[in-house]
């Protein structure tokens, strides 16, 4: 498998089996992504072992869109969670939690990720990296429909249209997960923010 086919069979597959198949080959482009092959996140809000957490996110995204950068982050969004498991504070707690995974994420995709791609000949433009390691980052923010959530991912900077895909991405995150209602609530406010409500929020910066 040739990079741009990796990138060709996420953006355009609304299979996760089909994904899941090629899992060897992918893993030959994104080594990091066999720590997250069969992993349990042993966690009630997740019905789907990580990786497969992760296709299903790829999968749950817009096809075709023009930004690649978008499926490697739907797929390397959580790459970071195994270093991250810690048990809940609480005695009856027994989910694991993954607290700080999108910064241990980031880190991979900056240092181990993006580095190994180049090195195999893949066309990162600076840009490229820039929104990749942005989405991966920033895929668990929590969002209101308030303007300073808008504000402050303006203030990093990114472009409104790269919002609205990170917003995207979030979406598609929240949807790979069971709909308790804290992620059904996070479905509907992303969606807003990645719509006409997130524009108009824009507007009034």
């Amino acid at each position: 498998m040739q990079y741009e086919e990796l990138i060709q069979l996420l953006k355009t597959t609304d299979d996760v089996q089909e994904i899941d198949k090629h899992r060897e080959e992918i893993a030959e482009w994104l080594p990091g992504v066999r720590t997250m092959f069969e992993y349990d996140q042993k966690n009630a809000a997740h019905q789907y072992d990580l990786w497969m957490h992760c296709v299903h996110t790829v999968v749950g995204m817009p096809r075709n869109l023009e930004d690649d950068m978008l499926y490697l982050a739907a797929l390397l969004h959580d790459i970071g969670k195994p270093d991250c498991q810690v048990k809940g504070k609480r005695p009856d707690d027994k989910d694991m939690h993954y607290y700080g995974h999108p910064l241990r994420s980031r880190e991979i995709v900056e240092t181990e990720v993006i580095p190994f791609l180049l090195e195999k000949g893949a066309d990162l433009s600076e840009e490229d990296r820039k929104r990749l390691i942005y989405y991966v980052e920033h895929h668990d923010d929590r969002m209101s429909l308030r303007l300073k959530h808008v504000r402050e991912h303006m203030n990093i900077p990114v472009t409104f249209e790269t919002f609205q895909k990170l917003m995207l991405l979030e979406v598609s995150d929240a949807l790979a997960h069971v709909q308790i209602p804290v992620v059904a609530e996070r479905v509907q406010i992303c969606s807003a923010l990645a719509g006409e409500e997130g524009r108009k929020l824009y507007k009034q910066l």
